[in-house]
């Protein structure tokens, strides 16, 4: 498309764009290419972009939504004008705010005016104060109630109504005794007693408005001076603030935001206003010095436990709403890692409507201006010929999902309807788990046998590994041609090297989870994994089943030594939308997993000889530990984490959690299983009988304090030299010399 102007530019400036345009195109065409935006609307993208140009407006009128319409919005987009051709503009949608997974609640409480404008524009829950809450999803959670509390329809309506519309308060509720009913009641009363004996004359507080604070303007115990706190946001306008003895009036960019009269006199003279990072204080001298019960007549206090949860549902909610894009990014130890972003955009792409067989396609865009500036965006374009009056569509879903049972899972965590159909699938899910585990196929172990290795080639070799192995009679050679044994993280055929036929099964998250939901099904040792692009349904079904648990998400490895963050969320619908932005694995994280706020995994160190025997590292054991929050309180802690790398910590802190001899029969239980997985995976055995696999396993503590697999996969040459000793050691071992290095099992 020709890009028009009322003047033509000059050489200079037509050279000068070109030139900007080379660059644009150079640092975007990889994202635009997998975007699958036509190249005739690269230049209209870039002029835009330089523009900053959202010109969707003159396109599109906004309309009330049509019954059996789908969108995040009240309205809908209609064209105005008479035909948009397919593939002829590209237009602009702003974002209007971007977090993270785990600062969408932070950011609710602490951007000014954030929470008002996601409840407004979302609608997810009026204000607080105006009644009951409408929850549209109470309807929806009716039978997962009625299953989990073994209640009636109506009792499950009135638990739901009674919380809220939550859906894991009304299950608790039905499940509590009358006595224990009668203990929470005690125990509550004494709390408040307590709180109205320490704060009953709180010097801070929150309206839905603005925030109070009293204080001493000299330190001493005269509360003499309050402050009103409003929040404005960053971009507010001019300030007026009018301060009479009795009155209080307020107002930004024309609009007020505090007008009433003061609970008793102040210093009108002495009245001061400051706007600094979003908010308005106003500073006032009080005539009398005494405790303000409230700051103004007609104001109504937010109680904060109330407010806080009021929050907490808010920022689960808003994952129906939010969507997300990928991008490389330096952690703190200037390491590359995958970040994720989340965002909301504007009411025009809210007001899209979905379609099976949209008109529009809108995805997001990362715009990195000459300054190395990343600024985001959603681009749309049409991709059929649209008329006056039509209503613009898009597809909800991603690209890749085309299977109709799984869209209507992925669909089902924007535009909730029934579960049935979730809970319907999981249990045939679960049925065929069982099936498997019966008929599951498990290879003989074998013994060791003694061959003649003399020659070891290292990829990469490490001083100490190479003094190691000097040290323990091997000769080290310069070819892997040349040598008996191979340490090589590059596949190599007829060779004795380091990649065993089932090393195939760990080649992704992805492919590991399926592999063993083949061959093992379900086991007291797997913790239940769902793949999140062919698993949805059954995944939403286990999570409705499952209410108390939380989930690990997991994302495929995106290049050598750059990993995706694994994420922890008690809502389901968070996990599904994180399938945007390439997590692939959501396993169960059961509550036993996590000790004290941390979730602890024992590693065994494991090694498949070519002649299917089976070693254990015998050095000493380590745990990897995470941080985590998982409260049995739902509304006490983020629904959404990031995990931080681990920290490694002695044996003896796990030990001493679960108890010495607990402990041993966890380690003992850890050497059942790896048998078991390695009988299992030999099943899948593809290899020549001339290579070895050195695996890494991790085991978290599952019920009954019993070893449960977290984790697998194959270390590479650099993980195995980083173990002391632990190269010769295998050497030896795959010659059939194994000393007390290694324990065999079977």
């Amino acid at each position: 498309m020709a890009i028009s102007s009322n003047s033509a530019p000059s050489a200079d400036a037509a050279s000068t764009f070109m030139l900007m345009y080379g660059r644009f195109e150079a640092a975007h065409q990889q994202q635009l290419e997998s975007l699958g935006l036509p190249k005739p609307l690269w230049k209209v993208l870039f002029k835009k972009l330089l523009e900053e140009k959202l010109d969707i407006g003159e396109w599109v009128i906004f309309g009330e939504k049509c019954d059996g319409m789908q969108n995040l919005s009240q309205h809908q987009l209609c064209l105005q004008k008479d035909e948009l051709a397919a593939e002829s503009d590209v237009f602009l949608v702003d974002h209007i705010w971007t977090t993270t997974a785990s600062s969408v609640q932070q950011d609710l409480e602490r951007i000014p005016g954030l929470l008002e404008r996601m409840e407004q524009l979302t609608g997810i829950y009026p204000p607080l104060g105006s009644g009951e809450l409408d929850d549209p999803l109470q309807d929806i959670n009716v039978p997962v109630v009625m299953s989990q509390a073994n209640v009636s329809e109506d009792q499950a309506r009135e638990l739901l109504r009674k919380h809220g519309g939550d859906i894991v308060e009304a299950i608790a509720a039905a499940s509590e005794s009358d006595q224990s009913k009668s203990d929470t009641l005690s125990v509550q009363n004494q709390i408040m007693q307590q709180l109205q004996t320490e704060d009953d004359k709180p010097l801070q507080w929150k309206t839905c408005a603005y925030e109070v604070e009293q204080y001493s303007l000299d330190g001493s115990d005269q509360l003499d001076g309050i402050d009103i706190r409003v929040p404005v946001g960053l971009s507010a306008g001019d300030v007026t603030c009018q301060v009479t003895s009795k009155h209080l009036k307020a107002a930004v960019g024309g609009k007020t935001v505090v007008d009433g009269d003061l609970h008793a006199p102040v210093e009108a003279d002495e009245a001061t206003w400051t706007v600094e990072k979003g908010v308005l204080t106003i500073s006032l001298v009080k005539h009398t010095a005494e405790y303000w019960p409230k700051a103004l007549l007609n104001e109504q206090r937010l109680d904060p436990a109330l407010h806080k949860k009021h929050v907490q549902r808010v920022a689960r909610d808003l994952w129906r709403y939010l969507q997300g894009y990928g991008y490389m990014a330096r952690n703190s130890r200037q390491e590359l890692s995958r970040s994720t972003s989340w965002y909301v955009p504007d009411g025009v792409g809210l007001a899209l409507c979905h379609s099976e067989t949209p008109n529009m396609r809108c995805l997001p865009f990362l715009f990195i201006n000459d300054s190395g500036q990343l600024l985001p965006f959603n681009i749309m374009w049409p991709i059929k010929t649209i008329f006056r009056g039509q209503v613009l569509t898009r597809d909800y879903c991603p690209a890749w999902l085309t299977d109709p049972p799984q869209r209507q899972g992925y669909l089902h965590s924007i535009f909730p309807d029934t579960t049935q159909f979730a809970l319907d699938a999981h249990a045939q899910l679960l049925s065929s788990w069982a099936e498997v585990a019966q008929n599951a196929v498990r290879a003989t172990l074998s013994s060791p046998s003694a061959s003649s290795v003399g020659r070891l080639f290292v990829r990469s070799i490490d001083p100490q590994v190479q003094t190691a192995a000097a040290d323990a009679g091997f000769e080290l050679t310069a070819r892997p041609e040349d040598a008996d044994i191979v340490f090589d993280d590059e596949p190599r055929t007829n060779m004795c090297t380091n990649h065993h036929g089932i090393n195939a099964a760990f080649f992704s998250t992805e492919n590991a989870a399926m592999v063993l939901q083949r061959i093992a099904g379900a086991q007291p040792w797997l913790s239940p994994a769902f793949l999140l692009k062919r698993q949805i349904r059954e995944f939403i079904g286990a999570a409705l089943m499952h209410n108390h648990s939380w989930w690990l998400l997991k994302g495929d490895q995106v290049a050598q030594g750059i990993d995706m963050p694994t994420v922890l969320t008690d809502n389901w619908v968070t996990a599904v939308r994180h399938v945007d932005v390439g997590y692939v694995v959501a396993q169960q994280c059961a509550p036993s997993m996590v000790i004290n706020d941390q979730l602890c995994l024992l590693e065994r160190l494991v090694l498949l000889t070519p002649d299917n025997c089976v070693y254990l590292w015998n050095g000493p054991l380590s745990v990897f530990q995470y941080a985590v929050s998982t409260s049995k309180d739902k509304h006490s802690e983020q629904s959404c984490q990031i995990l931080q790398p681990a920290s490694v910590v002695s044996t003896d802190m796990l030990a001493q959690q679960l108890g010495s001899n607990v402990f041993a029969r966890f380690v003992d239980g850890s050497e059942k299983v790896v048998a078991d997985v390695m009988r299992l995976l030999l099943g899948l055995d593809t290899s020549d009988g001339k290579a070895f696999g050195v695996f890494r396993l991790l085991f978290a503590v599952g019920e009954n304090n019993s070893p449960v697999l977290y984790e697998a996969h194959p270390m590479q040459v650099a993980e195995q030299q980083a173990v002391a000793n632990f190269i010769p050691a295998i050497a030896a071992a795959v010659a059939g010399k194994a000393d007390k290095s290694f324990i065999s099992i079977k």
